[in-house]
């Protein structure tokens, strides 16, 4: 089976290295983050503790596994000029002989498009008013100027990524979830799971030089999307344990008490 290396391993990164061990691949996962990484190492997965904002570490932590596809997901690095740590570990994925290199880019680089009605697609010009995104994007363009041989490319443009213990759900429950843009912009997002589908799934079929973007098949607004959660946040077990139930169990009703005792009609 094709050995799998992760270049930073965050949320999706952590998710995609717990798959492939899981299909038993040979995965190795690469950060500066012991916290990360540890899980990782007692499912089996070699670990390396890199630093992408040193060039020459990256060259020893992709090396011995040849034909492996390497998958960068790292943000720009504010450390190093524009594009230097990318092309980095292009020449260091080259040099240890991978076959596959996967860029995790991100949907942001489209903007704020004005217009909810037009879909977006892989064709629909970026934006260039956001220097984060412009970053982003400089990264983009090392990946599509890469000529290496035997080294097959792909940039995959991933839209906003929830999943178990992230999203929108999470910061509802942790109470740190705030409303922006009066909640009215529509936009789509993608389950971990399905970007952890597409990545098996571009390493295998995708040419070089591909991009994708990844993206569910239903934009909603976060207005939305916060209310139909929130219809669902079950409070079942407060009610069982506790032995209680609710006084005021809709907002209609708690706002109705309020008016009562305000003398209000």
């Amino acid at each position: 089976m094709v050995p799998l290396i992760v270049l930073g391993c965050g949320y999706v990164g952590a998710r995609l290295a717990r798959a492939a061990l899981a299909d038993g691949r040979t995965v190795r996962v690469c950060a500066r983050s012991t916290g990360r990484l540890t899980p990782l190492g007692a499912l089996g997965a070699q670990v390396k503790y890199v630093d992408a904002g040193v060039p020459k570490q990256l060259g020893p932590a992709l090396s011995g596994l040849p034909g492996a596809t390497v998958v960068y997901s790292i943000p720009p690095v504010g450390a190093l000029p524009p594009g230097q740590a990318i092309r980095a570990a292009l020449q260091a994925a080259y040099g240890a002989g991978a076959a596959c290199f996967v860029m995790f880019s991100s949907s942001g680089l489209y903007g704020s498009q004005p217009d909810d009605d037009v879909w977006i697609d892989e064709d629909t010009p970026v934006a260039h008013d956001d220097p984060p995104m412009n970053n982003v994007h400089g990264d983009e363009l090392e990946v599509e100027r890469c000529q290496f041989e035997r080294l097959r490319t792909v940039t995959l443009r991933l839209a906003p990524v929830y999943g178990p213990g992230r999203g929108l759900r999470e910061r509802l429950r942790k109470g740190e979830f705030r409303l922006l843009d009066d909640g009215q912009h529509a936009t789509s997002r993608i389950h971990v799971d399905d970007v952890v589908r597409v990545v098996f799934a571009a390493e295998a079929r995708a040419p070089t030089g591909a991009r994708y973007l990844v993206a569910d098949d239903e934009p909603t607004t976060q207005l939305r999307y916060t209310e139909w959660l929130c219809e669902r946040m079950a409070t079942t077990r407060v009610k069982q344990e506790l032995g209680i139930e609710l006084r005021y169990p809709t907002f209609r009703d708690g706002e109705a008490a309020i008016d009562a005792e305000l003398g209000q009609t």
